[in-house]
Formats: structure tokens, C-alpha cells, sequence
């Protein structure tokens, strides 16, 4: 969505030229800034981390550029002030497939600190509220005041029809009186959108959104070695966030981190697994219900992180 409409659509209505490659490629994405003196670059996180990474990025003549977009998920500040020294001005906002595009604008001119702080505004066609839970009965929750964190969401036009065949699905995302539900906890102020966290459990991995249950199910189909399978996200210098898994063996069975990759070829590649924790019968953390205590994987993942050399920021 935001490759499509944002970026080429949104160029071509306003009679500009669209620079269009058919896959990614950091050295030939540079490449282009320079020969076609490029003014404008919208990209998600990992894409700028892997374009700075690149090995003489600072021989590339990037001046035309003026303003640089990012999306999709919440960057450190190192990643900010890297962004201002690529292009004069750098803008934000909150933006999901279910609203087509971005629903919230960062202002021309903001700094690092005012992208550290807030997403940005909304505008009149698509007003933004921040709302308590959705009711039983399908109706949205009241709207909140200012400062009061709560579900932040949005009705109007750019509200998706549903999602295909998932008649529930639909109706937890939109409320009957056609207020959608981003999945995001936040406030708002008179600076605009400050988030808060995520709804929803999802892992967004190169600004991708994945369900855990998906991936999950995927690796429990290997039924004669896995016992059970649980995903989490965890920070990644370039990624932004990895997905890390936790697969428990059965009894009596040997089991290898190759065989897993090797499995996880039949999913998409950005919801393949960065990593992988092998662990032993019975060794699969689990809640007072008997699910997966995802707080204390979360945390499980984190140290495995440390332990890879996976740091924070750009």
C-alpha cells in the first residue's frame, strides 16, 4: 500500500516522475537517486538501514533530495539523525493497509524531537479518535480525552470493505458504526498522535505485518519432531524488529535449526523465522492457562539477542 498508492500513485496525480525498480536493491536504489536526481524517497525502516550499510554510501550524490518518508513502524533516534542528514526535511505518520495509506501527517519542517514525540495529525476527511474498547454489541467504545491512552482509530472513506472471506476478522477491526480499529494504543494532544504500543500481538518485521499463529502453525505441521512452536519479535539493527522462534521437540527425536529453515521455505520469506531456539520436551514456557507465556519469551528472546549481537538502533 505504501509502495502503491502512497509513493507511485500519489506522484503520477501530482504530475511528477516515479523512479520505479522491480525489486529492491540498496546499491541500484542509490544508484538511481543520483542518476535521476530523485527529490523525493519513501521507503520503510530497513530499507534506509540497508542503503546506509552500504559500502561507499557516502560517495553517492544524494543532494537532490529534500524530503525523506519513512513508515510502518517506530524508530530509535539514531535512525532520525541519520534520516535528517540524508535530506533537508524528513516527515512521518501512522499508516495501514486497512485505511489505505497514512491517516496521520507528521508537519513540513518537523524536527527529530517532533518525530520522536508524535505520528503527526489527522485530516478533516479521515478524523482520528482515541477510544475504549469496542462494545459486545459491535459498536465502538466512547472517545477518550486528550492525554488518556486508549485504541487509537479512524473513520470515513479510506476504512478497507473487510477482510476476504474473514467475515469476523472484519467485524473485531470495524465496528458496526464504521469505526476502525488500528490494532495501536496511543493519546492524542495538541502536538497530535503520541503511540503507545500495539492492540494487537503482531510482529512487524521489516515493516511486514505477521501473525504469530501463522507462523506457528506453519512449523507445527512438522508433526513427527515438533511438539510446539511460539514466535516473538525482538529489536534488530536493520530488520527493526526479527522474529525469533522458540520450537519445542518431541521426546526421542533430533531436531536441527537447518531442518526448520529448510521447512520454513514453504511460507513467505518475511515471515520466516531470523532465528531459532531449540528447546528440549516439556522446556516450553507456558502461562497459568497452559498457553505460551509470551512475556516470558519476550524476554527469553531478548537475551538470545544479546547473546547473537543483535543491538539497537542504526
Amino acid at each position: 500500500m505504501g509502495g502503491q498508492a502512497e509513493a507511485l500513485l500519489t506522484t503520477l496525480f501530482c504530475g511528477g516522475t516515479a523512479i520505479v525498480l522491480e525489486v529492491f536493491d540498496p546499491v541500484r536504489s542509490l544508484q538511481a537517486i543520483q542518476q535521476h536526481r530523485v527529490n523525493i524517497i519513501g521507503q520503510i525502516p530497513a530499507m534506509f538501514n540497508y542503503q546506509w550499510r552500504t559500502a561507499g554510501y557516502d560517495s553517492y550524490d544524494l543532494s537532490s533530495l529534500e524530503l525523506a518518508i519513512y513508515g510502518g513502524q517506530q524508530v530509535p533516534r539514531q535512525f532520525l539523525e541519520k534520516l535528517s542528514a540524508m535530506a533537508p526535511r524528513i516527515a512521518t505518520g501512522l499508516g495501514l493497509t486497512e485505511s489505505a495509506g497514512f491517516c496521520t501527517y507528521t508537519p513540513p519542517g518537523a524536527s527529530v524531537e517532533d518525530l520522536l514525540s508524535s505520528l503527526g495529525q489527522d485530516m478533516p476527511l479521515y478524523p482520528m479518535s482515541v477510544r475504549g474498547a469496542m462494545r459486545q454489541d459491535g459498536m465502538a467504545g466512547g472517545q477518550l480525552a486528550d492525554g488518556e491512552i486508549g485504541h487509537v482509530c479512524f473513520q470515513g472513506p479510506q476504512t478497507f470493505l473487510g477482510y476476504v472471506g474473514e467475515p469476523e476478522a472484519t467485524a473485531r477491526a470495524v465496528s458496526r458504526d464504521g469505526v476502525l480499529y488500528t490494532g495501536d494504543m496511543g493519546f492524542r494532544d495538541a502536538a497530535g498522535l503520541h503511540f503507545a504500543g500495539r492492540a494487537k500481538w503482531i510482529i512487524k518485521p521489516a515493516g511486514h505485518q505477521v501473525f504469530p499463529a501463522d507462523v506457528e502453525n506453519h512449523f507445527c505441521g512438522l508433526e513427527s519432531k515438533v511438539a510446539g512452536c511460539a514466535v516473538v519479535g525482538v529489536e534488530h539493527p536493520l530488520l527493526t524488529e526479527a522474529i525469533l522462534a522458540f520450537v519445542e521437540k518431541k521426546p526421542g527425536v533430533e531436531l536441527t535449526s537447518a531442518e526448520l529453515r529448510s521447512h520454513a521455505k514453504g511460507i513467505a520469506s518475511y515471515m520466516r523465522p531470523l532465528h531459532y531456539v531449540i528447546l528440549e520436551p516439556g522446556a516450553m514456557p507456558l502461562n497459568r492457562a497452559a498457553k505460551s507465556d509470551y512475556l516470558r519469551l519476550s524476554e527469553m528472546a531478548r537475551i538470545e539477542a544479546g547473546r547473537l549481537g543483535w543491538a539497537a538502533g542504526v
